[in-house]
């Protein structure tokens, strides 16, 4: 079996996995709702009841999703006025963050970073970009989707960890973000220093841009694999392992040449064979170099738009 494939079947496995660990750390988490404490009472609480590193770290995670709140009213100030750098100085800082409950990703990351000095965990603030649905494609001289996150050391192992996007309700998305799989990471996070990629071979930022944006949701609606475009004489083939969980889902494949318009290739014809799922299209209509968006369908509704995005 590939080593990709054994990489989605684990993260899998992952996500729907419910250990009995993590829900008494979450007890924990609302146990402290009632108590009032202050950042320092709150790492004796997580000193007294928690006994190993992993469970405490874990247990700030948790606490920072359930308690902080991202401040989007700042964000959005930040896209419309200028001369805020000591008010967006001040969100950072941890103790500020804590106060206010509410935060941007370098004070979520801060604040973090704070609780595992005190744990007496190793961590590291790491600064990068990030790629999402508003932005498959970084470019390093822009302050636009800059990010913050941090690396801790558990058990002698550097592990990823994003408290913000942590905040999910969703369970088993919040759970992702505490120790990230690098080679998940990658799809996303893209640090400053190439070190925090975590990878045997970090990726330059053109194999970044290069590389598909897969959102997670195309995971946990029972997709196991990262789909592929590939070609012959005649015809261009988007390539899949059928999808046996759900087999009313299906792809809506969009085409640009700008990245700003897209259209939907029309005529499109669906194969399966031998468990591998193949969407063919005409190549001569198709420019060469181009950009795509994929949707996801359930009954031929769209259910999540641009779950992917690449380009050729």
């Amino acid at each position: 079996m590939k080593k990709n494939q054994l990489l989605i079947i684990f993260f899998l496995v992952f996500i729907n996995y419910i250990s009995s660990q993590n829900n008494e750390i979450k007890l924990l988490v609302e146990k402290t709702e009632k108590l009032n404490l202050d950042m320092w009472e709150l790492s004796e609480f997580a000193e007294k009841n928690l006994k190993n590193e992993d469970d405490k770290a874990r247990f700030f995670y948790y606490w920072i999703g359930k308690n902080i709140e991202y401040d989007y009213e700042f964000l959005r100030k930040m896209d419309i006025e200028e001369n805020i750098h000591e008010e967006y100085l001040k969100k950072q800082d941890e103790y500020r963050v804590y106060e206010d409950r509410k935060g941007i990703c370098a004070g979520y990351a801060n604040l973090f970073t704070w609780f595992m000095l005190e744990a007496d965990i190793e961590v590291e603030n790491i600064s990068g970009h990030i790629r999402d649905e508003r932005n498959h494609y970084v470019e390093l001289h822009s302050d636009d989707f800059r990010h913050a996150w941090n690396a801790i050391k558990l058990n002698g192992e550097w592990k990823l960890v994003d408290t913000t996007w942590g905040t999910s309700n969703e369970d088993s998305e919040s759970k992702f973000y505490f120790d990230i799989k690098p080679e998940l990471a990658i799809n996303t996070h893209y640090p400053e220093n190439s070190k925090w990629q975590l990878l045997e071979k970090p990726l330059s930022l053109e194999e970044f841009n290069n590389s598909k944006f897969v959102k997670l949701v195309w995971f946990f609606s029972g997709f196991t694999d990262i789909p592929n475009l590939k070609k012959d004489n005649n015809y261009y083939y988007f390539v899949y392992k059928t999808n046996n969980e759900n087999r009313n889902l299906s792809v809506e494949l969009m085409i640009s040449k700008d990245n700003l318009n897209y259209e939907t290739i029309e005529n499109t014809v669906k194969i399966e064979q031998d468990g591998i799922t193949y969407v063919r299209f005409e190549k001569s209509k198709i420019p060469e170099k181009a950009f795509y968006k994929v949707h996801l369908l359930e009954n031929d509704y769209i259910i999540y738009s641009n779950v992917l995005s690449f380009k050729t």
